[in-house]
């Protein structure tokens, strides 16, 4: 299992939305829904929320409000993301994660820790993101060594950093004032994979 998950594999299928709360006035009100939609990592760098407890984490809209202002709260609209990833984007456009497999754009080059463009839309990415700025470069060198020591010698701690949060959000017991058009999506949802023992240890 250690041979096989990566922290940095981008997914190579597009996964669509499993969830689909609306009517929250204030966008921020959707991120437990938007945590697990997005498996508690920056879609856009993939850094895990697990890693850096005390980062600040955001909502961020694909298209920004600027150009968009009636998809504030479209939920469709909203991604979970890292500070930096949110900071860089501001009134940029970039690939829809949900609708485009970034792992058909991205691929990491483990061994200089920067990230290679494969299509038009990488390049994009890498440009407006700022992937390759020399402190996310230096980030992913000291996460991969990190990770690497732990599997080798505490496969338990690697286990650890490599798997869900300890707290899931209970998506049952919210009540989006809108409805949820996608009801279906809480079987799904992390919180009741756990209960059915069926979350697995790690995941990429």
């Amino acid at each position: 299992m250690m041979s096989v998950a990566h922290p940095f594999r981008y997914p190579t299928e597009a996964q669509g939305r499993r969830h689909g709360p609306a009517g929250y006035r204030n966008y921020r009100d959707y991120r437990p829904w938007l945590e697990d939609e997005f498996m508690f990592r920056c879609a856009y760098c993939l850094k895990r929320q697990k890693w850096v407890r005390t980062d600040i984490w955001s909502v961020d809209h694909l298209v920004p409000q600027i150009q968009a202002p009636e998809r504030e709260c479209d939920y469709d609209n909203l991604v979970l993301t890292c500070q930096w990833c949110n900071n860089r984007k501001l009134a940029d456009s970039v690939p829809d994660p949900v609708a485009v497999a970034y792992g058909n754009c991205l691929r990491l080059d483990d061994a200089s820790g920067e990230v290679r463009a494969l299509n038009k839309d990488g390049e994009i990415l890498i440009r407006v993101l700022k992937l390759n700025h020399v402190n996310q470069v230096r980030t992913r060198q000291e996460t991969l060594r990190r990770l690497n020591i732990m599997a080798r010698c505490s496969p338990d701690d690697w286990k650890q950093m490599m798997g869900f949060p300890e707290e899931l959000p209970n998506l049952r017991r919210k009540s989006p004032p809108g409805g949820n058009s996608r009801i279906e999506g809480l079987d799904e949802c992390c919180y009741e994979q756990r209960l059915r023992n069926e979350l697995p240890e790690v995941y990429e």
